[in-house]
């Protein structure tokens, strides 16, 4: 059943782990206890991208594969790193995330740089 809603799958997810609460939930994606609440109860089926993109980071995700399922199935390990990433990019402002988007890609161009062959006259 891939069409479920994004409320269906996390009623799933906590579900099958005991260890995961609501509040503890609303916590570490730095929302609201009853937000989280809402969605459980079907309140709300699918909430804000803002929103589920944070649930989603808190439980090591992301959107895209928590709703294709392939987070529930297991295919897919949480990378810490990546999830670290991710709640700090669930912070910031649209102007600071296009910031660091900036200093992403010219860390990235001058790493891409630093690995090119010389040319053969030197330069």
């Amino acid at each position: 059943m891939t069409d479920r809603t994004f409320a269906q799958r996390l009623k799933s997810v906590m579900e099958n782990d005991p260890e995961l609460t609501e509040a503890g939930l609303a916590t570490k994606a730095g929302l609201s206890n009853s937000v989280v609440r809402k969605i459980l109860k079907g309140t709300t089926q699918n909430p804000r991208v803002d929103t589920a993109i944070k649930l989603c980071a808190a439980l090591g995700t992301t959107l895209e594969d928590f709703m294709s399922g392939a987070f529930e199935a297991g295919r897919v390990e949480a990378d810490t790193e990546a999830q670290h990433i991710r709640a700090l990019l669930s912070q910031l402002s649209p102007r600071e995330r296009r910031l660091l988007i900036t200093y992403g890609e010219g860390l990235r161009d001058a790493q891409d740089s630093d690995n090119e062959e010389p040319l053969a006259d030197g330069k």
